[in-house]
């Protein structure tokens, strides 16, 4: 008697999700069907679900089969299972292609700030010299009299003992 040996990929698809079990049956995986990268004819063979598709005649645009809701169901139930590569190519991007190919914002990268954070450090130093000119401007107003007080302040203190 002979035994019924069942085929191993045979046995992967059973264990799929019904969803994506009959997204399989109706559009075969990658290796198995090539599907076209870029929109194709309506009657093409190589047609892809996840792209739009021309009318042969009219050359009106049909959408998808497929929308970008259930392609992203899709392509989330075919990750778990490991078979994204099986996937027919898609518009839709995904975790890290997804982050590659978004721009960053000015903001993020370069933050312009508050005025007062741009301006601190020049206002600083602009404080500090004043401070350290401070003594020859009140000298050179008041007169003498104030220039040998800051002088008696520059000594140091002397010592009672």
């Amino acid at each position: 008697m002979a035994s019924k040996v069942a085929h191993p990929a045979l046995e992967v698809f059973k264990q799929l999700p019904p969803v994506l079990a009959r997204f399989f049956k109706k559009y075969p995986p990658v290796p198995i069907k090539k599907y076209a990268s870029k929109p194709s004819l309506t009657t093409a063979p190589d047609r892809n679900p996840f792209l739009m598709a021309y009318h042969p005649v009219t050359k009106k645009a049909h959408e998808p089969k497929v929308s970008l809701r259930r392609q992203s169901d899709l392509y989330k139930l075919a990750r778990q299972f490991g078979l994204e590569k099986t996937l027919p190519p898609m518009s839709k991007k995904f975790g890290l292609q997804k982050m590659v190919s978004k721009k960053s914002m000015k903001g993020v990268v370069r933050p312009r700030l508050h005025k007062h954070e741009r301006t601190a450090e020049a206002r600083r130093a602009k404080r500090e010299k004043a401070i350290a000119q401070a003594d020859e401007l009140i000298i050179k107003v008041k007169g003498k009299r104030y220039a040998k007080k800051a002088a008696k302040r520059a000594l140091p203190p002397k010592n009672l003992f």
